[in-house]
């Protein structure tokens, strides 16, 4: 039977799977999702986000910024405007005489180290993209990966790219400019899902300058198909089959859930979801992240050639949303991506995914999605190769839909069945 058959979508959020309705938690910030049905590390990471914005608030220096910029571009900025803050930056735009703007973006992670490796990452993948592909990207004029500077905090300027969001463009588009914009964005993700690499990770700038490109490297959090914690400390590759690459990503998930129990505990009693007890809680996770274990040790091709799973592994942006999305004011096939931090180096199927924020399109989401689907696989060489893709990137939902459902609806013996039907089903497949 074909994988696809394990799931059906009945309304945006909600899956059916083996026989279990579940309405798992979206990784976005524009929508709010049941408490119930998110991942320990996820809990986690909703506290650790505000903990990050107020760190910034206390170091960052304003003026020390506007000067640093001064400094950066050889001329006097007059003022900064904060214009958007996001999970680990916050944007603002930089005055000049004359007009003239430009973007300075302060990013704010609690870990030094890895804050610094997710900026040097970005300007390599963007590096990249510019020098490889005709994906149109930001243009970056100076970074400062550090916070030995003026502002007290590492930040980047880029010049201003298009006129707006895709998000604040939409509602005002005809529909004929929304099927041009949706084709665009199509292509591009076709283009990115043709790019060639050896190893699952994140780019880094090269250390060798006779190797010809960048270094791929741990990938950085939050990483795809589960938002597992950003404790680099832990297995984060490089990888080089999806085998390795998906029994690590169980791995930090169940390693971080035993590592973090007092501030896990903590965070339930916060949402008032204690009436379970946390020993059936504390089962719960590490049964699911077991069985998960035992899935993925037993999907056939994960260790095989192209278009298997043994690469070569394509770059994919990492929130793929319309935020992120720039769009010009006069013709809606030119868009720019924003916001390559934790870009990656994937397997091919973690690209065919229909962009959430199209399942909100309004009263044509459907038709869009259809379209943005078939011009996918039309854009790619190997229509073929891309629908089994597709199939495998089903199967990779059913497992990251199961791994969301710690939840007081559902019991740790429920998981464990759960499991061993998604066990059955690959046994299934496998055949």
């Amino acid at each position: 039977m074909a994988i696809i058959s394990i799931w059906t979508i009945q309304h945006p959020g909600t899956v059916r799977l083996l026989g279990y309705t579940l309405q798992p938690h979206f990784h976005s910030h524009s929508r709010s999702s049941p408490v119930m049905y998110k991942t320990s590390t996820e809990m986690l990471a909703m506290s650790s986000r505000l903990e990050r914005s107020k760190a910034l608030t206390a170091r960052l220096d304003v003026e020390g910024l506007k000067r640093a910029v001064s400094r950066a571009t050889g001329f006097c900025c007059s003022g900064l405007t904060l214009k958007a803050e996001g999970g680990f930056h916050r944007v603002f735009f930089a005055h000049f005489d004359g007009g003239r703007e430009l973007v300075a973006r302060v990013a704010f992670d609690m870990v030094k180290y890895r804050g610094m490796k997710k900026m040097e990452s970005e300007v390599a993948t963007i590096s990249w993209l510019a020098q490889n592909t005709d994906i149109s990207v930001p243009t970056i004029i100076y970074y400062d990966p550090t916070d030995e500077n003026e502002a007290r905090a590492p930040f980047m300027i880029m010049e201003k790219v298009l006129d707006m969001t895709l998000e604040k463009r939409w509602q005002t588009m005809s529909l004929d400019d929304q099927r041009v914009s949706i084709k665009e964005l199509a292509k591009i993700v076709a283009s990115l899902a043709q790019t060639k690499f050896d190893r699952i990770g994140s780019l880094y700038p090269a250390t060798n300058s006779e190797s010809g490109g960048p270094d791929i490297g741990p990938m950085l959090p939050p990483c795809p198909p589960w938002f597992f914690t950003g404790d680099m400390s832990l297995d984060s590759g490089p990888w080089r089959s999806e085998r390795e690459y998906l029994l690590a990503c169980v791995a930090r998930e169940r390693t971080s859930t035993l590592s973090h129990q007092t501030e896990l505990q903590e965070k339930w009693r916060e949402e008032d979801l204690t009436t379970i007890g946390w020993d059936s809680i504390l089962t719960g996770y590490l049964a699911i992240y077991d069985k998960l274990a035992e899935v993925v040790s037993a999907l056939p091709g994960l260790d095989e050639p192209f278009p298997h799973s043994f690469g070569p592994f394509a770059l994919a942006h990492p929130d793929l949303n319309n935020r992120n999305i720039m769009i010009s004011a006069d013709d809606p096939s030119q868009l720019t991506l924003l916001d390559w931090e934790c870009a990656s180096t994937t397997p091919l199927w973690n690209l065919t995914s229909t962009p959430e924020f199209l399942f909100y399109a309004g009263p044509c989401a459907a038709e869009l999605r259809a379209l943005y689907d078939a011009e996918c696989e039309s854009h790619f060489p190997d229509p073929a190769v891309w629908r089994s893709q597709c199939r495998k990137g089903c199967l990779m939902t059913v497992l990251e839909r199961a791994c969301q459902v710690i939840s007081l609806m559902v019991s740790p013996a429920t998981l464990v069945d759960l499991m061993n039907r998604v066990l059955s089903e690959v046994a299934v497949y496998r055949t």
